[in-house]
């Protein structure tokens, strides 16, 4: 072999050692499942930055699908979701997340983003509410909407959302947190 060849395959050899190290071959398998966490949205700007929200515990997370209306940067949020694998990174830094809840904080009378089921609730003369399962440590989230669509009213149904809580707001049922609608899509 000769002398070039040698230098040729020894600098493939190295690059391939100094990839294995340095996580260039991650197949970046999510190490959670499931992420409920509160963080700090940084909303993408001028320059090409990612969405992103940065938790409290460090953790960059790339939500999608995000609702683009009502959130601000620097909005404080709290969130819940599947993890999934990047297959943009390094590229891309973060860990996506399927986002399942995301409201902003302090207080309930915040925009609030989510998907669950339509649930017909048979007390207090029967009523409509969202349940969202949230799939980690915050549970079930319990939503009544004041102003739900006739569309929406149908008990099963998968829908995505987004609200406003209304916490003052008065009723009968003494179910979930009172919300206005202010878009809803049928998923299923």
């Amino acid at each position: 072999m000769k002398k070039h060849h040698v230098h040729a395959l020894l600098l493939v050899v190295i690059l391939a050692i100094f990839s294995i190290f340095t996580g260039c071959t991650n197949t970046m398998v999510a190490e959670r499942t499931t992420v409920d966490d509160t963080g700090v949205l940084n909303l993408p700007d001028m320059f090409g930055s990612s969405l992103k929200i940065t938790a409290d515990d460090g953790l960059v997370y790339i939500p999608s699908p995000f609702p683009h209306d009502h959130f601000k940067n620097g909005d404080r949020v709290a969130f819940s979701g599947r993890t999934t694998p990047n297959p943009y990174y390094p590229i891309q830094t973060g860990i996506p997340v399927d986002l399942v809840l995301m409201r902003q904080i302090p207080g309930d009378n915040g925009y609030i983003y989510g998907v669950g089921n339509v649930t017909y609730i048979t007390t207090e003369g029967g009523f409509y509410g969202v349940i969202v399962d949230t799939g980690g440590k915050s549970g079930v989230a319990q939503y009544l909407p004041l102003d739900l669509d006739s569309e929406f009213s149908q008990d099963g149904i998968v829908v995505s959302f987004t609200a406003k809580g209304n916490p003052d707001a008065i009723t009968i049922s003494q179910w979930g947190l009172p919300v206005n609608i202010v878009r809803m899509k049928k998923l299923m």
